[in-house]
């Protein structure tokens, strides 16, 4: 087994950093949006022990009653109250039912795809949490361990996920560490002589423990060897109610990056997680008769349970249900390691510990109320990927967008346009990249090609529209002038009987045959100018054919009264000629 110390990934960090090689790259910041709509709750199953020969001999009876795998009755002095969840698991069920009862399979499935997942035991002291979770401390801690039915979750969902593993496409490297909170601080279990360890926050990587060992696996040794040395080097001890009890909370880390290549050539990254927990258990001094040492111990262990208590209640709280209520993760090390997973983007499985005697139906029930909040609390899981990978998602996205802005642009300016030529993308300089490097830079290079093509194409448009609107109003003013020629110097000659009969004779006849062929023309002008305005509107695109036909007609015009202007000369020369005469 390889080993090696490194900071570990943070549920937070930025996922494909490698500014420190033995770091291995980190899972949420750059998560794509794959998250799941409205959240997924925290599953939580029950798991009922049976009574021990001490308890049966104390005249114990049982106080929970199992009415259905979802549905359980709690007896206490003067009531019976109802508990329902997701999955009750009753005495007795064996190891094996308890990890397909509980979907763990289907967590780590998660993990493996790139999801984080987080499974914990929470219960009172002697209630199976350890059992559940590793099954015998004792034996998982010796150097021959092997396996058999009494394997907990753990040692079963190591060998259940590199069975997956094995059988899936992908290629995998995982990491996994090993640290437990004993009296509210932090010793790596893997290197126990490094001495306390402190959990850190920032922005970028969330709450995470500094300096703590994290070894690579190869191999299903590699991960059964982290858990042996970590359950050798966990803190236990013994008083009335257990005689090997944990003293500390226990979590073990497991890494899984895989790596697949896709068809495009490139390499897709994800990384998941699993967190396996399991908690110290809840004491009553009283109970324990607790002394000394012990007696601290004891109470850090309530005390940061109850931090974790708390926390639940207030995740868990339906009033606070759409608000933000104040979460006091800090309040402990234990509810900063979960922060991920309680309201986080972490699946999450609790498993309820309880004893069925009924000595203890006060530490049952709170274990039930606390497993009943919990339902309420809701994660949203969201999909681990590699940066440079998220970044081609989103470039994609682009893409599709501008094509279809490109395209409505193009049906509109499809006249003046007649087709545009085909995409080209400049390879030239990604010959020496990576696959992953060349497939960014087509995606850049077609998406700053269609930005390029799609502000022409609008300038364009904005152009002629401009012109199109300016050969309006000339012509509009062009047309009114004509209107006021014609009522001036068609009236003044009409009116005028004394000029002489060529002064009249020019003027009426050529002006009214003038203006007539005028009229039809300007006519035919603004016929053709509502059809323009009809077959475009105010704001769409005019052909460029349609402009030089409007530069023409507005240069005849032009002509036609230059004309006019001449003849109404040539008519006053006339009339002051004739009134000489007389």
């Amino acid at each position: 087994m390889k080993m090696k110390s490194e900071v570990p990934p943070s549920q937070h960090s930025s996922a494909g950093s490698h500014k420190n090689p033995s770091h291995p790259p980190s899972v949420s910041g750059t998560s794509s949006m794959l998250e799941q709509d409205g959240g997924e709750s925290v599953k939580v199953c029950v798991r009922i022990r049976p009574m021990s020969q001490k308890e049966l001999s104390a005249g114990n009876t049982n106080c929970i009653e199992v009415q259905n795998p979802q549905l359980l009755h709690l007896k206490q002095k003067n009531s019976v109250r109802q508990y329902a969840f997701h999955q009750i698991l009753e005495e007795n069920i064996n190891q094996a039912h308890v990890f397909a009862e509980t979907g763990v399979g289907s967590l780590l499935e998660s993990s493996l795809d790139g999801y984080s997942c987080t499974i914990f035991a929470y219960g009172q002291t002697g209630s199976g949490k350890t059992y559940t979770m590793a099954g015998s401390e004792e034996r998982l801690g010796r150097a021959d361990y092997v396996s058999d039915e009494t394997d907990g979750i753990i040692p079963r969902s190591i060998s259940y996920v590199w069975q997956r593993m094995n059988s899936r496409n992908e290629k995998f490297f995982v990491k996994s560490g090993f640290f437990e909170i004993y009296n509210e601080q932090v010793r790596d279990l893997l290197n126990p002589s490094s001495g306390v360890k402190h959990c850190r926050w920032n922005l970028k990587q969330g709450f995470f423990v500094e300096e703590l060992m994290v070894v690579d696996c190869l191999s299903i040794d590699d991960m059964i060897a982290v858990l042996n040395e970590g359950m050798r080097n966990r803190k236990s001890g013994s008083h009335e109610l257990n005689a090997d009890s944990s003293r500390s909370h226990s979590i073990l880390m497991t890494y899984f990056i895989s790596e697949i290549i896709s068809e495009e050539g490139h390499s897709i990254k994800r990384y998941g997680k699993s967190y396996f927990i399991d908690l110290a258990g809840s004491e009553r001094l009283k109970e324990t008769q607790s002394s000394g040492g012990m007696l601290v111990e004891t109470k850090n262990i309530n005390r940061s349970l109850f931090v974790l208590g708390k926390v639940i209640s207030s995740l868990g709280d339906k009033k606070y249900r759409g608000l933000k209520p104040h979460v006091p993760y800090r309040d402990s090390k234990l509810t900063m390691v979960l922060m991920d997973s309680l309201g986080g983007s972490s699946r999450a499985l609790m498993i309820a510990c309880v004893s069925p005697a009924i000595s203890y139906v006060e530490e049952t029930a709170s274990t039930l109320n606390y497993a009943t909040r919990a339902m309420n609390i809701r994660n949203k899981p969201l999909l681990q990927v590699d940066s440079q990978e998220h970044l081609i998602l989103n470039l994609r996205r682009e893409v599709h967008f501008l094509k279809m802005e490109n395209e409505y642009l193009r049906e509109q300016l499809t006249r003046a346009a007649g087709g545009l030529p085909p995409l080209m993308v400049d390879y030239a300089n990604s010959k020496s990249a990576t696959p992953k490097e060349v497939n960014i830079h087509q995606h850049q290079a077609e998406v700053n090609t269609l930005r390029d093509e799609n502000l022409k194409l609008r300038e364009e448009r904005e152009n002629a529209e401009k012109n199109y609107h300016k050969l309006m109003i000339e012509n509009q003013n062009l047309y009114v002038k004509l209107e006021n020629l014609e009522s001036t110097f068609v009236g003044a000659g009409l009116k005028d009987e004394g000029r002489p009969k060529i002064s009249q004779d020019y003027t009426i006849n050529t002006l009214i045959n003038e203006n007539a062929n005028l009229k039809k023309r300007l006519n035919s002008l603004q016929q053709e100018n509502s059809e323009i305005t009809a077959k475009y509107g105010d704001n769409t695109y005019v052909n460029p054919d349609d402009i030089k036909s409007l530069h023409s007609t507005h240069t005849q015009l032009k002509y036609k009264v230059d004309e006019l202007q001449k003849r109404e000369r040539e008519l006053l020369d006339l009339i002051l000629r004739a009134k000489k005469k007389e």
